[in-house]
């Protein structure tokens, strides 16, 4: 027998950017009972109390039996209690084969399990409850019969994408999942993993005893290479009968067709104390007046960073992809270090001008006599975006020589920093030397300074760049860049000079201390072209 399928259309946000596509008008709420095959659940009523019953089958062999005065599978607490709970499994003729009481259950309120372990499925049982606290004064026993069904058992078949995207582009992946065993319906969530992390689900997903529902997702994959792909279905309400077929999973290929055709870059990171400290004085005297006297000591510690990722395409015409910028701009942009994702941004609506120029020069063996420059820039946050663009044409105005380049430019730090010190010159003191502390100007200050955001270092600094014009052309590239790291350090302690008193009277002193210790990080690839 065909089994039913409910396309069931999950069109929820990823947590990288994606394309929301509009919900076609044959979907449903992925929460609602669409329909309810399968074997239902025992239910019955005495006075104002009602009872829910529920048996199902495990794999292992074990039945849960379950008994309500709410609703089962339900956040909210049932009303009343249980005081009494009894259990007979019938024959096929529906006799009895022995009746189990379960009491007393003070502790069990109106909701009540147990497992049983010699049931068979569509074997009927007999369930008794004994409830207080519903109506007044009175217990309320309701009696029903319940039939004993296979627990569900979801399995996600089906899991349907292109094998190959480009980078950028929004990627369809949708999955089925069917319940197998076909006596009860669950509630599942469907989570879609992209190389091992979850990064979208859907909850209060609605399965239908031997139906089908399908999860579609819409992601767009940021990096390039293989993925992988996983839906997985999980937090299967009531349970599940094997959690071993409840995900599928398939590899994608991303690729990057539009690429450019130079790429180069920058990269320096400074970490430590330059300086931790730095002394420098001046003291001099005239026939044992001091006349002049100055001390500053300062310090710098912490982190700093700086990058210059460049991409260029140009050459003569018919052989580069570069075209012209057509603003504004959509600008995504990662960096790695090594293996590691350690950094993105997504600059949206980039602006620019073209400008005209005349001109009288040979390029690619022949003569500009017209040109165009284009000019595109933002700063956000941390980091700057340059976008240039050119294109030369002939008296004929046939494209002579074009190019077309993105340069994304970052800095940041976490440095603190203090300076004190004391002066005094003779000519602006109060008392015309410096021998009185009235005479000296002083001071002291620190402070902190954060800005950017700093990355981990590796041995390999990879920036990666993908734009989208209005026109919908796309312009991207990735470099790898090999950094190296050095250890600066250079200590002495206070040390100073003195000289004089001189024929003339006078007499001088400087002195001197630092202390340095910093590792610079950096590499450095051109982008010829």
């Amino acid at each position: 027998m065909k089994r039913p399928t409910l396309l069931l259309f999950l069109l929820s946000t990823s947590l990288v950017a994606s394309s929301q596509n509009s919900i076609p008008g044959n979907a449903i709420n992925s929460s609602k009972h669409y329909r309810e095959s399968g074997v239902g659940n025992a239910t019955g009523r005495a006075g104002a109390a009602n009872m829910t019953a529920r048996a199902l089958l495990g794999k292992d062999g074990n039945t849960t039996v379950e008994v309500t005065t709410g609703t089962l599978d339900s956040g909210k607490t049932p009303p009343g209690s249980f005081a009494k709970v009894q259990f007979k499994p019938l024959n096929l003729a529906g006799d009895a084969l022995f009746a189990q009481n379960f009491t007393p259950l003070s502790t069990a309120g109106g909701y009540y399990s147990f497992v049983w372990p010699s049931l068979h499925r569509a074997q009927q049982i007999q369930l008794q409850g004994n409830i207080d606290g519903i109506d007044k004064n009175r217990t309320d026993v309701v009696t029903v019969v319940e039939t004993t069904k296979l627990r569900p058992d979801l399995s996600v078949q089906r899991l349907d994408f292109l094998s190959s995207e480009a980078i950028y582009h929004p990627v369809n992946i949708s999955a089925n999942i069917v319940e197998l065993n076909g006596d009860a319906s669950a509630i599942t969530t469907c989570v879609l993993a992209i190389d091992g992390s979850n990064v979208d689900q859907a909850a209060n997903v609605y399965v239908d005893a031997g139906g089908s529902v399908s999860c579609a997702f819409v992601y767009t994959f940021s990096s390039t290479g293989s993925h992988t792909i996983q839906v997985t279905a999980t937090n299967v309400v009531p349970g599940d009968w094997d959690t071993s077929n409840n995900s599928a999973s398939g590899t994608i290929t991303i690729t990057n067709p539009y690429t450019a055709e130079h790429a180069g870059g920058w990269f320096y990171d400074i970490n430590g104390s330059f300086p931790l400290i730095n002394l420098n004085s001046f003291e001099y005297w005239y026939r044992g007046n001091v006349q002049e006297n100055y001390s500053d000591t300062s310090g710098t510690a912490g982190h700093e960073q700086a990058s210059l990722a460049v991409f260029i395409s140009s050459g003569c015409a018919g052989s580069t992809n570069a075209v012209p910028w057509q603003f504004p701009v959509n600008v995504a942009y990662t960096e790695s270090m090594d293996t590691t994702s350690v950094y993105s941004l997504t600059d949206t609506g980039v602006n620019g001008y073209t400008t005209p120029y005349s001109g009288n020069f040979t390029i690619c063996n022949s003569t500009v006599t017209s040109f165009t420059e284009q000019y595109g820039s933002d700063f956000v946050n941390d980091h700057w975006n340059y976008l240039y663009a050119g294109q030369y044409y002939d008296s004929a105005s046939n494209l002579v020589y074009s190019y077309q380049e993105i340069n994304i430019s970052r800095m940041a730090g976490d440095v603190s920093y203090f300076s004190y010190g004391y002066q005094c010159f003779y000519w602006n003191s109060p008392s015309g030397t410096c021998n009185s502390p009235s005479d000296y100007y002083t001071w002291n200050s620190s402070g902190k300074n954060v800005y950017g955001t700093i990355i981990p270092v590796g041995s390999t600094w990879i920036p990666n760049v993908a734009t989208q014009d209005a026109a919908g052309n796309t312009f991207s590239g990735a470099v790898s860049i090999p950094l190296s790291r050095n250890r600066y350090t250079n200590y002495q302690p206070i040390a100073c000079y003195n000289y004089g008193s001189d024929s003339y009277g006078y007499a001088y002193q400087n002195c001197s201390q630092y202390n340095f210790d910093f590792t610079i990080t950096q590499g450095l690839v051109l982008a010829v072209h």
